[in-house]
């Protein structure tokens, strides 16, 4: 009889918990496929920027705003002391070709 009278709450107390840990192993799923997606998105793009620039040092940044790239450009050989102290030319983009990137939908 105990059995009969607790089974129904016991049923609906155990599928409540267990979907409860399903939902967060599909919160900590997406943001493990977002993080993944962030590091190739900026691999990508430094292999093309590598591609582009065969002397500039690439350094991907996945932890951007926006998944970007680091250009560092060595000071040219006739560059003053002052601008070979302060480095080459610098920049960080997020695309190359100068057009803005197609997010996908959600």
């Amino acid at each position: 009889m105990f059995m009969t009278w607790c089974h129904p709450d016991w049923a609906a107390w155990k599928t409540e918990n267990t979907l409860r840990v399903v939902d967060q192993q599909a919160k900590d799923l997406v943001k493990q496929w977002e993080v993944e997606h962030r590091h190739d998105v900026s691999e990508k793009l430094a292999h093309k920027a590598q591609e582009l620039f065969p002397t500039a040092k690439i350094t991907p940044l996945p932890n951007a705003v926006v998944p970007s790239v680091m250009i560092e450009h060595q000071a040219p050989p006739d560059a003053s002391d002052a601008v070979r102290a302060l480095g080459g030319e610098m920049r960080i983009t997020w695309t190359l070709d100068g057009q803005v990137p197609q997010t996908p939908e959600r």
